[in-house]
């Protein structure tokens, strides 16, 4: 009593109308963008190549049904706070990726593999070198 007898239906169609598969580049696609928009991240570091493969970037992507994990390397800043920023990347992933594929974000693995060192203050307001080159004097004409 109190429950109804009816057994209920998940949310998908009743109908199969087709499926929606979403390959794993699309995945490391969103997530790159994702990365390129966080403030702190320098960028995504690199696997070195070898004899019988090629570099890449560490950005590795598992899919399941209906769910997605991804892994990253990344080289940040010297300033930024490391765990406020894995926080903020998981959440902005997770955001962004559910919304625009409907897959379930399971994991978001972050490994710092680099910090850049900070930047001195007086190389950040230097001119750039390239409006330092001097006049060239005229050619005298010949005649």
């Amino acid at each position: 009593m109190g429950k109804d007898s009816t057994p209920q239906e998940p949310p998908v169609l009743k109908q199969a109308l087709g499926s929606l598969e979403v390959s794993e580049a699309v995945f490391h696609d969103l997530f790159a963008e994702v990365i390129d928009a966080m403030p702190g991240v320098a960028s995504v570091s690199r696997t070195s190549g070898g004899l019988f493969h090629r570099s890449h970037d560490s950005v590795r992507v598992e899919r399941g049904a209906g769910e997605v994990a991804f892994s990253v390397n990344l080289s940040v800043h010297y300033d930024v706070n490391i765990p406020k920023l894995a926080t903020e990347l998981r959440g902005r992933a997770r955001a962004a990726i559910e919304e625009l594929t409907g897959y379930t974000v399971r994991a978001v693995n972050v490994t710092i593999d680099h910090i850049l060192p900070p930047v001195p203050a007086a190389a950040e307001q230097q001119e750039p070198a390239g409006d330092d080159v001097p006049d060239i004097p005229p050619v005298p004409d010949e005649e």
